[in-house]
């Protein structure tokens, strides 16, 4: 697995699959759903209240990670479109947003 992630990253299109903002939104999103675990008091509300900072971990590791299985199913990515939308690490992906 690790030389997949090695070769993968020396290619032109590496394992990323999602862009820079849809990165951002997906921390921001599964932060704001796992919050719920210290702003409310589970133990009195109803089940899927309690189930929402569960389901916060998926868009949360899928933002930190860059890569989403929707995408990957699909064959779709939502980076790589023009040249400041370049798929890669966070890092290189607000470089290339943010310079051009």
């Amino acid at each position: 697995m690790v030389q997949f992630i090695d070769k993968s990253l020396q290619h032109k299109h590496p394992l990323q699959n999602i862009s820079a903002i849809d990165r951002t939104a997906r921390i921001i999103i599964g932060m704001a759903l796992i919050s719920v675990w210290f702003v409310v008091d589970i133990s009195s509300v109803n089940m899927g209240l309690a189930l929402l900072p569960l389901i916060g971990i998926i868009p949360l590791l899928s933002g930190i990670i860059g890569w989403c299985p929707v995408h990957a199913m699909f064959n779709t990515r939502s980076c790589g479109t023009d040249s400041h939308n370049a798929c890669g690490t966070l890092p290189y992906q607000l470089s290339r947003l943010f310079h051009k």
